[in-house]
């Protein structure tokens, strides 16, 4: 697979501490995926690979809790309802800030916040991959059964090439990690492979 340097971005998706951090809300839930799929050490490599090469990276976070928030939906989705719940991604917290080692650099890119799922859905995402001349994405981050999936079927409703990876991502529980690397992605991606697979495709696609 070719990843031309000029047309394909990174979208890291929810890297935050709550996720990430020992410290997080989180991460006493997706500690055993992340660690079984080595995830700090995988996401690190991706950066590397993707601003060394010059090819851009962008940031879909989830939005930030504050008091009200949600007030304007009809319906509430249980991840909606978990956050206002826990408190998940409060504004202005310690778990609501980027990972040390995955925060976004300068010549990166941070989208709007989306509010329940897709890092596209009732964000300026997709305008800010256009304004890049972005088509191809490689997604990466949380949860591997909902934010990630659901920002890579819209990504390939907006006709992206969309590569996902079984070991870029976590989840939850091992179950859920399993379903969406092995049943679902299959059926999304147009291309499914591990990290290290991905950084050899990127550096060949430099030569």
């Amino acid at each position: 697979m070719h990843y031309p340097q000029h047309n394909t971005a990174l979208i890291m998706v929810d890297p935050f501490n709550d996720f990430l951090s020992v410290w997080g809300k989180g991460f006493p839930l997706a500690k055993k995926v992340t660690k079984q799929v080595n995830l700090h050490k995988n996401l690190l490599d991706l950066l590397a690979i993707f601003r060394n090469s010059g090819r851009p990276v962008f940031y879909a976070p989830h939005h930030n809790y504050k008091s009200g928030s949600f007030s304007d939906r009809k319906y509430l989705h249980p991840s909606q309802a978990m956050q206002k719940l826990t408190n998940t991604f409060k504004a202005d917290s310690f778990g609501a800030q980027f990972y040390r080692d995955f925060a976004p650099q300068e010549q990166d890119v941070v989208a709007s916040q989306h509010s329940c799922s897709s890092g596209f859905m009732g964000t300026d995402l997709h305008e800010k991959l256009q304004e890049k001349n972005i088509t191809h994405l490689v997604i990466a981050g949380f949860l591997a059964n909902t934010c990630i999936e659901s920002t890579a079927r819209s990504a390939v409703d907006l006709d992206y090439h969309v590569t996902l990876l079984r070991d870029g991502v976590s989840a939850w529980t091992p179950e859920d990690q399993y379903a969406a690397v092995n049943l679902n992605y299959p059926l999304i991606a147009h291309e499914l492979m591990d990290t290290a697979s991905l950084v050899k495709a990127v550096e060949v696609s430099n030569v």
